[in-house]
């Protein structure tokens, strides 16, 4: 009987043991997968010089696809998206702005002169601060789809003169800048995102679930300013000859999760894009790992999610080949994307 029992207990003793190696592997693989899937460093080359004064038209990045163009006088905000909750804050409870840190960024960079936000479509990561930047920004409209419009009025001090529908294809003017919205298509879904279409059909109650943000339809936006021509693409998506009668002398391209397409896709995405509108300079977004906060230096994207030096390597090389430059902007810091409306407003 004592050598029965014995047994038994080695038995469940080696169960035991091996659950506890197997749980270590899954939270060392784990560990792993969650770690940066490289090194921005090793992208020097392509990085900017900083603190060097810049006058005319240029752009602050604050990750994802979150973009500050600033003539001087006016401003234009692509997406809202500077709180960046933490994987567990997103996982484990609702999210909400950070309203403290937006006060701040609305003091620093000056933001009352933001005649608009342009949003690309109503994923969290592109929208969830505008609710709270439309109540400290009176002044300030959004575009954006009417899932877009439903998140904005979660905040009920938001008026709905703030609030204007998205009309794809017409020419808006917001001081010198004039926007045009082109309807696009997200990256391919995942398991995560697998709303692509789906819509919010009324406003928004704050905190919400990161899963309740609801895609809503995405879009690029064709900014021109003082003969200068911007694309902002936010997502690794396309719709086939969308962009064909256009060309470009700056393009913020997409290219969260290139690297997890296939080879046809990605030929097919930087040909729908970087080969078709022949920019003289591509700068890359939606590269960084948005749940690390903006004090610090972005990273790139967790290997759980993408291969981003495969997925920057895949843009470069398309990029040389027809002589475009590409530039990394990893902090937000201004960079001049054109020098000619300096000299015109002097």
């Amino acid at each position: 009987k004592n050598n029965k029992e014995i047994k038994r207990l080695k038995w469940i003793k080696g169960i035991l043991l091996g659950l506890v190696i197997l749980l270590l592997l899954i939270a060392g693989m784990l560990a792993y997968l969650l770690q940066a899937s490289g090194k921005v460093s090793d992208f020097k080359a392509w990085q900017p010089q900083t603190g060097i004064s810049v006058h005319g038209l240029t752009v602050n990045f604050f990750g994802v696809s979150t973009l500050l163009l600033d003539d001087g006088h006016d401003q234009i905000l692509i997406d809202g998206f500077f709180s960046r909750p933490s994987l567990r804050q997103v996982i484990t409870r609702p999210i909400q702005s950070d309203k403290l840190l937006l006060e701040q960024l609305v003091q620093c960079h000056e933001l009352s002169r933001t005649q608009a936000i342009l949003v690309s479509h109503s994923h969290y990561d592109h929208v969830l601060d505008v609710p709270a930047l439309l109540e400290m920004l009176p002044e300030t409209a959004v575009v954006g789809s009417p899932s877009t419009l439903n998140i904005a009025r979660a905040n009920p001090k938001v008026t709905p003169q703030q609030l204007q529908p998205i009309k794809p294809g017409q020419v808006q003017q917001w001081g010198h800048f004039q926007t045009t919205a082109i309807p696009s298509q997200h990256t391919p879904p995942t398991a995560i995102n697998d709303d692509l279409g789906e819509e919010l059909l009324r406003p928004l109650t704050l905190p919400a679930k990161f899963s309740e943000f609801k895609e809503g339809g995405s879009f690029d936006y064709l900014i021109e300013h003082a003969g200068h021509k911007i694309l902002v693409k936010a997502s690794t998506g396309f719709i086939p000859e969308q962009l064909q009668h256009l060309k470009v002398d700056t393009l913020f391209l997409g290219i969260a999760q290139l690297s997890r397409q296939s080879s046809a896709y990605q030929q097919q995405y930087l040909a729908e894009t970087l080969n078709m509108l022949k920019p003289k300079v591509v700068i890359p977004m939606h590269w960084d790992d948005f749940f690390q906060p903006l004090n610090q230096p972005l990273q790139f994207l967790p290997r759980l999610a993408d291969d981003t030096p495969k997925s920057l390597q895949l843009l470069i090389q398309a990029a040389e080949t027809q002589g475009t430059k590409v530039v990394l902007l990893s902090e937000p810091q201004p960079y001049l994307l054109n020098s000619a409306f300096a000299s015109q407003s002097d």
